[in-house]
């Protein structure tokens, strides 16, 4: 499901993005007379979208591989005889019988939070930079998803029995496949958590005024989904609580880094920019040239 739905706003934006950079002005647009306002974020579009795109597909790959992996063989862990740490005992005290509806529940969630940031092009502000700031989601998300298929701390390092391979009511065949030792870190966590911080992130960009208190509301209201997420997927036998903890942190630093990235990249360009502007006024024309330090 991830990988349709951002494989298909990929190829959406990157279709479009050619023509959106060169876009002619309105014959009826008035002509500038002085500088146009100044970027938030530096993109690339064109070249990044397709190194966006081979990321997607990497860490598609890699997804693949992982739920391939050989079935286990050896005697399976169990409630009574485990080696999980304290904080993670949470997992070990769910009711098997329900959770495949919370999992049904969390991938409302995982959905929703892939979606969250496109909400934001309701306001006119947030349009007029829609191919920046889809262009940094998709980014974003394939971060992300690089951290999970290549990272030492995901499943790539890691072979971690999910908490429904102690559950002797679980299927055996369940317990033991290849998708049963990917429990670190958790996929719909950090999916989850990088459209929510990216969209405090992209608010908290646009509106400087805000105070410190103000964008920690904002924060913080983004982290509930990833929160509830996090509960789910450990009602799920899915993960484990310390599992869901890294995706969050994975999810955070893909959501709020990547634009942070672009926009010190912007204010690195302004320092060293020349502009040449066409000057409009009283009847007459003329050239501006403005070295910005």
């Amino acid at each position: 499901m991830r990988s349709r739905l951002l494989t298909f706003l990929l190829l959406f934006t990157l279709c479009t993005c050619a023509s959106a950079q060169k876009e002619p002005r309105d014959a009826d647009q008035p002509p500038r007379d002085s500088m146009p306002p100044a970027k938030l974020y530096k993109t690339k579009p064109l070249i990044e979208l397709p190194l966006t795109a081979v990321a997607f597909y990497f860490s598609q790959e890699k997804i693949v591989d992982f739920r391939e992996k050989p079935a286990f063989t050896g005697t399976l862990p169990t409630l009574t005889n485990n080696d999980v740490p304290g904080i993670d005992q949470w997992g070990l005290r769910q009711d098997p019988a329900k959770a495949e509806d919370f999992a049904k529940t969390s991938d409302i969630f995982f959905i929703t939070g892939q979606l969250a940031p496109f909400t934001l092009f309701v306001w006119k502000k947030y349009r007029d930079e829609w191919l920046d700031i889809t262009t940094m989601y998709l980014e974003a998300q394939a971060l992300q998803g690089v951290f999970y298929g290549y990272a030492p701390f995901g499943p790539s390092g890691v072979d971690r029995f999910r908490p429904r391979s102690y559950y002797d009511e679980v299927e055996d065949g369940e317990r033991r496949n290849g998708n049963a030792q990917s429990s670190l870190f958790s996929g719909h966590v950090s999916t989850t958590a990088t459209g929510w911080y990216f969209y405090a992130k992209i608010i908290t960009d646009h509106n400087p005024d805000l105070t410190g208190g103000q964008k920690a509301l904002i924060y913080g209201a983004a982290s509930v989904p990833g929160v509830i997420t996090s509960i789910l997927r450990v009602k799920a036998l899915k993960h484990f609580p310390t599992d869901t903890a890294v995706g969050m942190g994975v999810g955070a630093f893909s959501g709020i880094m990547v634009p942070e990235f672009h926009r010190w990249w912007q204010k690195r360009h302004e320092k060293s920019m020349a502009m040449l502007t066409p000057l409009y006024g009283n009847g007459a024309a003329g050239m501006g040239f403005t070295l910005i330090f």
